[in-house]
C-alpha cells in the first residue's frame, strides 16, 4: 500500500485533502433521526412492606437507541439493515425541541412505571388508587388534523363526553375507535371549556392504530400504592417498557417463578386496564432480544407482523394484547 501511494503522490494528496475538507461536515446533523438496537434490561426493583421472591430466569425489557443522525450515521444506516431512519418531523413535532422531547420521554417512562406497578398490584388484588388532571398537549405533528384546532398547553379532559384523567386513560379510550372515526374532544384553554371535532388518523409509527396527532403528558398524575415499589429505570425513556415492568413486579411478588429459569424478553406499552399497546422500533428490539438468546419474545399484537419475520427454531415470537394474555403465554412457555 505504501509503494502504491509513493507512486501515486497526486492521488495521496487528493485523498488527504478530501478527508480534511469533508470529515468535519460528517458530524453535521441531517434531517433524520436514527433508531438502532439497544441493550436489553433486567430491571433492579426494590419493594418494601411486602414479601418478595427471587427468580433465576430473565424478563428482559427491550430498548432502542434513538437520536439525531449526523451524516456519518446517515450513511451507515443506509448500509446497515438493522438501523432505520425517520424524517425529523415524524419524531420531533413542530414547536418541540430535542431537549423537550427527551423530557417528555422521561416523563412518559415515569408514568409507564406507575401504571405498570398499578397493573401488577391490581392483578394480585392490592388496592390501588390513581388520579390526574387530564391530558396536556405538549406538541403537534406537522400533518395532524388538529394542528389548527389544538395549541400547546391545551388540557384535554374528555373524548366523546367520556372523562379522561390521564394520557394512559385517553389512549385506552382511543383504541376503542377506528381510524377515520369522528370524535369530540373536550378541553380547557385559558380557563374556558372548548369542544373540537376531529377525525382519527393512523398512527405515524404503529400500523392500524388510531391517533389524534399530538404529544401528550399527564399533569399532576398521582398513584397511591399500598406497598413501596421502586423500579430503577436509569436513563431509559418512553412508555414501551410498561408490560415488562409489570411482569417483573408481578414475578417478584409471587412465590412461583413464572420464568422457571428461562430467558424471556418483550416490549409493549401498558394501560391501567392491562391492555398492551404498540411500540416503535420493534425490529431493533427483536434483534436485541435474539442477541441476548431469549427463547420467548413478547410483542404487542399491532407489531406482530413486523416482528414475526425474525422467528426461528430458537426464538418464539408471540403477540399479546393484555397483561393476563402475556402471563398465560409465559406460563405455557416456561412449563414446557
Amino acid at each position: 500500500m505504501n509503494k502504491f501511494f509513493q507512486k501515486n503522490k497526486l492521488l495521496k494528496i487528493t485523498l488527504i485533502t478530501y478527508l480534511v475538507v469533508i470529515f468535519p461536515f460528517g458530524f453535521a446533523k441531517s434531517e433524520y433521526y436514527f433508531m438502532s438496537p439497544g441493550p436489553p434490561y433486567q430491571w433492579d426493583i426494590e419493594i418494601e412492606n411486602a414479601q418478595t421472591y427471587e427468580y433465576n430466569g430473565n424478563l428482559y425489557q427491550l430498548t432502542v437507541r434513538r437520536d439525531e443522525a449526523n451524516y456519518f450515521v446517515y450513511v451507515w444506516a443506509r448500509l446497515n439493515s438493522q438501523i432505520d431512519l425517520y424524517p425529523r418531523e415524524v419524531i420531533l413535532p413542530d414547536g418541540v425541541t430535542p431537549q423537550e422531547l427527551s423530557e417528555i420521554s422521561m416523563q412518559n417512562m415515569m408514568t409507564s412505571e406507575n401504571v405498570a406497578i398499578a397493573v401488577a398490584l391490581n392483578s394480585l388484588d392490592y388496592d390501588v388508587q390513581s388520579e390526574g388532571d387530564g391530558v396536556l398537549v405538549v406538541g403537534l405533528l406537522d400533518d395532524s388534523p388538529v394542528k389548527d384546532k389544538l395549541i400547546k398547553d391545551d388540557l384535554i379532559v374528555s373524548i366523546n363526553n367520556q372523562l379522561v384523567r390521564s394520557t394512559t386513560e385517553f389512549i385506552s379510550k382511543l383504541r376503542t375507535y377506528e381510524i377515520g372515526d369522528l370524535v369530540n374532544i373536550g378541553l380547557i384553554r385559558n380557563n374556558q371549556e372548548i369542544t373540537i371535532e376531529t377525525n382519527l388518523i393512523e398512527h405515524v409509527e404503529y400500523k392500524n392504530e388510531p391517533m389524534v396527532g399530538f404529544l401528550a403528558s399527564t399533569p399532576n398524575q398521582q398513584f397511591t400504592f399500598p406497598i413501596d415499589v421502586d423500579i430503577q429505570t436509569g436513563n431509559v425513556g418512553g412508555p414501551s417498557a410498561g408490560m415488562m415492568m409489570a411482569l417483573n413486579v408481578y414475578n417478584l411478588l409471587t412465590e412461583n417463578d413464572i420464568t422457571k429459569g428461562k430467558k424471556i424478553a418483550g416490549t409493549g406499552t401498558i394501560e391501567i386496564n392491562g391492555s398492551i399497546g404498540p411500540v416503535g422500533g420493534v425490529k431493533q428490539k427483536v434483534i436485541a432480544a435474539k442477541r441476548a438468546n431469549a427463547g420467548l419474545i413478547l410483542v404487542p399484537t399491532a407489531n406482530y407482523e413486523e416482528a414475526s419475520v425474525f422467528s426461528d427454531e430458537n426464538t418464539e415470537i408471540v403477540a399479546v394484547d393484555s397483561f393476563d394474555n402475556a402471563l398465560n403465554v409465559i406460563f405455557d412457555f416456561s412449563s414446557r
